[in-house]
């Protein structure tokens, strides 16, 4: 991996994706604390709580310094509507083997932020010289499978994992994964 240096911030048409920061507590803690978007992550406490979301900045933080992962919140931008700056979801890579993993608030599923967060984060993985991206879901995950999809990991023969290699796409065995 290159040692290029991690991005502050990406923007895309509706969101901006930047660092956690401990004031964003109060507000993403609620999205990802609702049963229905915990139960989907392999690796969020349930229940979640504001404890939860202190010990997560602080260790986005250290990640980030140690260039162990890049961590993004991604909050709606500033377009001058009453939602300006609200989080809506978290994404993230574990930049020692290209895990890529994401999350959206119940209230703001389903209208392309998780499509608009992967493309921002995967070319920006690939210039920081991964050169490959997985992603595992859980085998009924039928929303994260078509963003996955959408944006153009295909999936390996389990079901539940999908990856992207170096820009191109290729099918792999769980053997050569």
């Amino acid at each position: 991996m290159t040692g290029a240096p991690l991005p502050d911030r990406l923007d895309t048409v509706r969101l901006t994706l930047r660092p956690f920061h401990m004031e964003d507590v109060e507000r993403f803690v609620p999205l990802i604390g609702d049963w229905e978007v915990a139960r989907w992550l392999a690796r969020v406490p349930h229940p979640y709580g504001p404890e939860d979301g202190r010990a997560w900045v602080a260790l986005a933080a250290r990640n980030r310094a140690e260039r162990a992962s890049l961590d993004l919140l991604a909050v709606r931008r500033n377009d001058g509507q009453p939602n300006d700056g609200q989080p809506v979801g978290g994404i993230g890579v574990i930049l020692a083997d290209g895990e890529i993993g994401y999350w959206l608030g119940r209230p703001h599923q389903g209208i392309g932020y998780g499509t608009e967060m992967l493309r921002a984060v995967v070319p920006t993985a690939f210039a920081l010289g991964l050169p490959r991206l997985w992603a595992r879901i859980a085998p009924d995950n039928h929303r994260s499978r078509r963003v996955l999809e959408t944006v153009g990991f295909l999936p390996l023969n389990d079901a539940d994992h999908y990856e992207l290699t170096a820009g191109r796409w290729r099918f792999l065995t769980r053997e050569t994964a």
